[in-house]
């Protein structure tokens, strides 16, 4: 037993922790709606099967070396896992603006995949981030991600766990305004309708036609609305998810020390 050489299960222990870690911070596998023996079952197979990749990992020789080698590890794989739901968000940011703005904030709904409250747009926009994740096979590019970051970056040889911060913030900002961007025609529609209710009733005061027919118009045409510029912006949220492995690729860059 003296001469036992522990090396394959360290390693295997350190990939083991990046790939789940990422599984964490993914947007569906991280849910409170999954269970964590579901993603501890993901995680087992998917780090057996990138094993081989993690070719000149660094050893660490002492249980304190281990563990900072495992938050590294860690550290690793939420970023890489926050950057992918960062963009998966920005539908459901674009849902919260045009519920806002078309009147259905006061329809919530308890959403069982996040344990939150949400609106009905909210549920419907994460369907459909989910058949966008899928449909483009962007649960294959996450394993590619995976595995291109343990040929880069060996596990144990995560040299700047906080410098994946300015690639974070970067890529928040891009969400900002690509949120903005999908909610953009529903914000002018509705800003639309609103000045011509407002005219209306300057015309015709005594109808309060602001006020009287005002909410309905304005969530049955943002509805109808919504129904036809819904496939431009999944287009665009499409194109988006679609860059989503450059800022990947930028994190596990920054966090070699590169």
């Amino acid at each position: 037993m003296a001469g036992l050489d522990l090396t394959p299960l360290v390693v295997g222990f350190l990939v083991f922790s990046r790939v789940a870690a990422m599984l964490m911070a993914l947007p569906f596998t991280g849910n409170q709606g999954v269970p964590p023996t579901v993603r501890m079952a993901l995680a087992l197979p998917l780090a057996a099967v990138l094993y081989p990749t993690a070719t000149g990992a660094a050893v660490p020789a002492t249980l304190p070396d281990l563990v900072v080698c495992s938050l590294g590890e860690v550290a690793l794989g939420v970023a890489m896992g926050f950057v992918v739901a960062l963009f998966t968000g920005a539908v459901g940011m674009a849902s919260e603006l045009i519920s806002n703005k078309i009147g259905l904030t006061m329809a919530q709904m308890l959403d069982p995949m996040t344990g939150t409250q949400g609106n009905t747009l909210g549920a419907l926009a994460q369907a459909l981030a989910t058949g966008l994740f899928f449909a483009l096979d962007m649960h294959l590019g996450c394993v590619r991600a995976l595995g291109a970051s343990l040929l880069s970056v060996p596990p144990g040889m995560v040299a700047a766990p906080l410098a994946a911060g300015p690639v974070i913030f970067d890529v928040a900002t891009s969400v900002i305004a690509l949120g903005a961007q999908l909610a953009g025609p529903m914000i002018f529609f509705t800003l639309v309708v609103n000045m011509s209710l407002m005219v209306l009733g300057r015309m015709a005061p005594g109808l309060h036609l602001f006020f009287s027919i005002g909410p309905l118009l304005t969530i049955g045409l943002g509805l109808l609305v919504l129904g036809i510029t819904l496939p431009v912006m999944l287009q665009v949220e499409a194109r988006a998810l679609e860059g989503v492995w450059e800022p990947v690729a930028r994190i596990v860059q920054a966090m070699a020390g590169g």
